[in-house]
C-alpha cells in the first residue's frame, strides 16, 4: 500500500530542500507560480488546443485549457483534501490547500509538453520517423527506438519539467516530488507500455532514471521493470481535462457556428433532471451567457461527483490496483454525458474540413523541420569534428543552438534536442519556419 506521507513528499527534485508551511506559501504553491512563469508555458496561448491557428480569439488554446483544467483540480483537490483531513489521513504539516496546489500545479502542467498542433503534431513526428530511411534509426536500441516512433506529448512533458536545460540546476523546474507524480499521467517508458495499442507513457529512456527517483520518493508502487502504477492524484488531473476538453470542444463548435446550442442544452439536460433552470435562462438570448450558465451548474456536479468517487475507490488507489479512470467509476449520466460529447465531437468537430485541411498542413510543416534538423543530427553524430560538418548543418546548429547539440552528443541526445526545439515553438513559428526553410 502506498501512504500519504510519501505520496505528498514536498521534497523537490535535484535538492533535499523543503518548506511546506512557510508562511501559508508551501513547496507546492511554488510549484504553480515556477510553471505559470515559464516560457514554455507562455508559449501555450499559440497552440493548437482544437481548433489550429483560429481566427477567432474566443477559442480556446492550450494555454486556457490547461488554466481551466487547474480550477476544476484544484476544486476537486479541496473537496478530497478536507475528507482526508476529516478522517485523520492526512500527514502532519499536510492540510487540504496542500492537496490543492499540488493538483492545480500539475494540471497547469498536464499539456506543456505537447508540439504545435495539438495531436496531429505528435502523428506527424510519429510518422516522420517511422517512414524515415534506416539509417537514421539504425544506430539506437530498440528502446530509444520506441521514443521516437511512438512520440508522446506527455514524455516530452516530463523531460521539460526536470530536464537541467530547462533550469539553471539539475532537476530543471525543480518542481516537488509530490506534484511530479501528480504529473506523469502514464509512469512508465513506451517500451514497458500496457496498452499496445496508443502506447501511450511518460518518460523518454533518458528520463527514466529521474522517473523512478520519483516513484521512489512518493512510493509509486513498481509493478514491472520501467513501470510504476499511478500516484492516485493523477486520476483527478486525467477527470479534470477530460470533463474540460469534452464540454469546452463543444462550447467552441458553438462559437466557430459548427455546432447548434441545443446540441449542448440536449447533452447537458440528463445530468440536471433535479435542477431547475431559472426563469432568467429562459428569458436570455445570449448563447455566451446560457453556455456559462449551464457549464456552471454542471462542473458543480460533476466535481462533487468525481470527489465522492475518488474517495469510494481510495483504498484500490492506494494499493495500486485501480483499473480505468475515474470517470468512468462514476457511471451514471455524469459518465453518460461525457462519453457521448467525446464521441459527437470526435464526429462532427474533429473531423470539420477546415480543421482537417489545417492538421494535413501540419505534417507537411513538421516533416519539413524533421528533414533538415534530423539530416543534421546524422550529419554530427557521423563528423569527426566541426571542420566534418556541411555550411547547412553548421547553420542548423547555429539556429538551434551550439549547446543544445554539441558535437560528442549521442544520436538519440541530439533527436531528443531537436525535438525540444519543435516541441516549444507555437503552431505561427513552426509554420513560419518551415516556410522560410522551404525557401517559399
Amino acid at each position: 500500500m502506498m501512504n500519504w506521507q510519501k505520496l505528498l513528499s514536498p521534497v523537490r527534485l535535484g535538492t533535499r530542500h523543503s518548506a511546506v508551511g512557510s508562511f501559508g506559501r508551501s513547496d507546492f504553491h511554488k510549484d504553480y507560480d515556477r510553471i505559470i512563469f515559464s516560457s514554455a508555458f507562455r508559449r501555450l496561448q499559440r497552440k493548437t488546443q482544437v481548433h489550429p491557428l483560429p481566427e477567432n480569439d474566443n477559442i480556446h488554446t492550450r494555454l486556457t485549457h490547461s488554466l481551466e483544467v487547474s480550477c476544476v483540480a484544484r476544486s476537486m483537490g479541496l473537496t478530497v483534501g478536507h475528507h482526508l483531513a476529516e478522517n485523520k489521513r492526512l500527514p502532519d504539516g499536510i492540510d487540504p490547500d496542500h492537496l490543492a496546489a499540488i493538483l492545480q500545479a500539475a494540471s497547469l502542467a498536464h499539456d506543456i509538453g505537447n508540439p504545435p498542433f495539438g495531436h496531429a503534431g505528435e502523428y506527424a513526428i510519429r510518422q516522420w520517423f517511422a517512414e524515415a530511411d534506416p539509417k537514421f534509426l539504425a544506430p539506437l536500441t530498440t528502446a530509444q527506438c520506441a521514443d521516437l516512433l511512438t512520440f508522446e506529448g506527455n514524455a516530452q512533458g516530463f523531460r521539460l519539467l526536470t530536464n537541467k536545460r530547462t533550469g539553471l540546476y539539475d532537476g530543471g523546474m525543480r518542481l516537488t516530488y509530490g506534484t511530479l507524480a501528480s504529473f506523469v499521467k502514464y509512469p512508465w517508458s513506451a517500451s514497458a507500455s500496457p496498452d499496445k495499442i496508443t502506447r501511450k507513457f511518460g518518460a523518454f529512456q533518458s528520463e527514466m532514471p529521474l522517473l523512478a527517483e520519483v516513484a521512489n520518493a512518493t512510493g509509486l508502487i513498481k509493478v514491472a521493470p520501467d513501470r510504476y502504477c499511478r500516484h492516485p492524484l493523477v486520476y483527478l488531473v486525467e477527470a479534470a481535462d477530460d470533463i474540460c476538453y469534452a464540454l469546452i470542444d463543444i462550447e467552441d463548435g458553438i462559437e466557430l457556428e459548427l455546432v447548434d446550442f441545443s446540441v449542448l442544452e440536449g447533452l447537458l439536460k440528463p445530468c440536471m433532471k433535479d435542477v431547475s433552470l431559472p426563469a432568467e435562462y429562459h428569458r436570455e438570448t445570449s448563447q455566451s451567457r446560457k453556455m456559462s450558465f449551464l457549464r456552471g451548474r454542471i462542473m458543480t456536479g460533476l466535481i462533487q461527483a468525481l470527489s465522492d468517487c475518488f474517495v469510494t475507490h481510495e483504498e484500490q488507489m492506494m494499493a495500486g490496483e485501480m483499473t480505468g479512470d475515474l470517470l468512468s467509476q462514476v457511471g451514471g449520466p455524469y459518465n453518460d454525458m461525457i462519453l457521448e460529447a467525446k464521441a459527437f465531437s470526435t464526429q462532427q468537430i474533429i473531423l470539420n474540413r477546415r480543421k482537417v485541411q489545417i492538421e494535413v498542413g501540419a505534417f507537411a510543416c513538421l516533416a519539413t523541420l524533421l528533414d533538415i534538423f534530423c539530416q543534421t543530427a546524422l550529419e554530427i553524430h557521423q563528423a569527426n569534428g566541426i571542420d566534418d560538418l556541411s555550411y547547412r548543418a553548421t547553420r542548423v546548429r547555429e539556429l538551434i543552438g551550439a549547446d543544445a547539440l554539441p558535437l560528442d552528443a549521442g544520436l538519440y541526445e541530439l533527436y531528443l534536442a531537436i525535438l525540444d526545439y519543435i516541441s516549444g515553438m507555437t503552431d505561427d513559428f513552426a509554420t513560419r519556419l518551415a516556410h522560410d526553410i522551404r525557401g517559399g
